[in-house]
């Protein structure tokens, strides 16, 4: 084999080995390591499957990657605290797989990624007037959403409506109640 043959089989491997792992660099970049639970591993976000789950089916192919663009998911162990109603950032997080349960009041309320609780955060569980806490039920991969860029896809449009408004009504009910 020539050596140009073997420059250029090298530089196709290298672009292929960046194309694969750019989206784990973006990851490592942008996140505070020691902000993130050892259970917590940072996990690729793929189109397809992002459109399978019921939160983002109404998305345009473009909107689902200004979603992935904008957002980070998680691949989470049972047992792991995933975010609480004390948390400043006001994340929007969204259950894609597995499942999660929201710990308030000593009761637990457990949801999948097709129930009224498949997301958590924002003004919904902040300031409620029970504390509450996220975490992982089973092995689950999450994906977490800036509050700003979360509000900036809804004025731009995304078809996120019911489903917010299903859940502010589901933890309106479930935050708001004082036993």
């Amino acid at each position: 084999m020539s050596r140009r043959m073997t420059v250029a089989r090298f530089s196709l491997v290298v672009l292929a080995a960046g194309a694969l792992f750019l989206p784990l660099a973006r990851y490592a970049w942008s996140v505070n390591a020691a902000q993130v639970p050892p259970a917590m591993q940072a996990s690729v976000t793929y189109p397809h499957l992002l459109r399978k789950s019921p939160f983002f089916t109404q998305l345009t192919a473009a909107q689902l990657r200004t979603v992935i663009a904008q957002s980070h998911e998680w691949e989470v162990r049972a047992g792991t605290v995933i975010a609480s109603s004390g948390d400043a950032d006001g994340a929007i997080w969204i259950l894609l797989d597995g499942g999660w349960q929201v710990e308030a009041g000593g009761k637990i309320h457990p949801a999948l990624h097709d129930g009224a609780g498949k997301w958590y955060g924002g003004d919904a569980v902040r300031g409620t007037a029970l504390a509450s806490r996220l975490v992982a039920n089973r092995h689950s991969y999450v994906l977490c959403i800036a509050a700003a860029d979360f509000a900036r896809m809804r004025e731009q449009g995304y078809d996120f409506d019911a489903h917010v408004r299903q859940g502010e009504q589901y933890y309106g009910q479930l935050l708001r109640q004082i036993d």
